[in-house]
This record gives structure tokens, sequence and C-alpha cells, in this order.
């Protein structure tokens, strides 16, 4: 279960398996957020990820993706992970509509 040190965690550095670094991270208490950006058949695009960082009986650090009802609280990093993202992507569109 998190504690309160949990906020002051400095995050872990989690990436895919093709070693890529996020684009953007931040966090919510003990929910930290990477967005990532990646290319598809119509171009780039964005995802987010999310962990929880907690401490366990040993004092060491650890990640979680399962979420107690008070650390759900956090999860409103979803809603921002989603803003950062659209307007990404309202600034890319628009970008590429001024260059023909």
């Amino acid at each position: 279960m998190p504690n309160s040190s949990a906020t002051r965690a400095q995050p872990r550095e989690v990436a895919p398996s093709t070693a890529q670094r996020p684009v953007d991270k931040f966090r919510d208490g003990p929910v930290h957020a990477s967005i990532w950006e990646n290319q598809g058949p119509k171009g780039a695009f964005r995802t987010a990820s999310f962990e929880l960082r907690y401490k366990d009986d040993q004092d060491q650090w650890q990640s979680g993706h399962s979420y107690s009802d008070s650390a759900l609280l956090h999860l409103k990093a979803a809603n921002e992970a989603r803003s950062r993202i659209e307007k990404w992507r309202q600034s890319n569109s628009a970008r590429h509509a001024s260059h023909p």
C-alpha cells in the first residue's frame, strides 16, 4: 500500500522494449504518468502509461498497476495526460495544415 513518502519518490524510467524515452512525464501523488510518442501508418501518435510508486516493508521502491481507493483519486492524472496529448495533436495538425 502506498504511503505518504511516495509523493517524494523520484520516478524510475520504465520504457517499452524499444528503449525509447517518454516525451513528457508528470505525477499526481503516487501515480506517475508517462506520455510516449510512436509512429504509425498515419504518422506520429501519443499514448500514456501510468505507474503507482510505493515503498515496501523493506523500504524499497516498488511499482504497481493496481490502485487502492485512495490511489484512484490520483488517476485524475489520466485527464491531464489526455489534455496534454490533445494539445500536442492540435498543435501538430495546425503545423501540418500551414505547410502544404
